[in-house]
C-alpha cells in the first residue's frame, strides 16, 4: 500500500492512493483525524474512513518510518512497515 498525505490541518487529512487494497488508484479522500504527540518526531495518528475502514498510523519521522494497522470494512487486519517520505510538492507536482 502507498499514498501521497497532505495535512490540511491536525484534524484533516486528504490522501492520494498510489496503491490499496480497496481503494481506486489515484482516487483522493478527506477524513477526519486525531493526532498524538508521543515524543520528539513520533506521532500517533488514527481515522476511520466513510467506507468503514479504521486506520491507526505510528508515524516516525526520526527514523522515516511508518507503521500502519489497518482493519478494513470486511474486518481484514493489514499490518505494514513502509518507508516514510517527505516530499516538497504536492503529489500532481511530483
Amino acid at each position: 500500500m502507498s499514498f501521497y498525505l497532505y495535512f490540511v490541518s491536525d484534524k484533516v487529512l486528504e490522501f492520494i492512493v498510489e496503491h490499496s487494497p480497496d481503494l481506486p488508484k489515484g482516487s483522493s479522500h478527506s477524513v477526519d483525524i486525531t493526532i498524538e504527540y508521543l515524543r520528539d518526531e513520533l506521532y500517533l495518528v488514527s481515522w476511520q474512513e466513510k467506507s468503514g475502514n479504521t486506520i491507526v498510523r505510528l508515524e516516525d519521522f526520526k527514523e522515516h518510518k511508518v507503521h500502519a494497522f489497518l482493519t478494513l470494512k470486511d474486518l481484514t487486519f493489514i499490518k505494514q512497515t513502509a518507508a516514510l517520505v517527505e516530499l516538497s510538492s504536492p503529489p500532481d507536482q511530483v
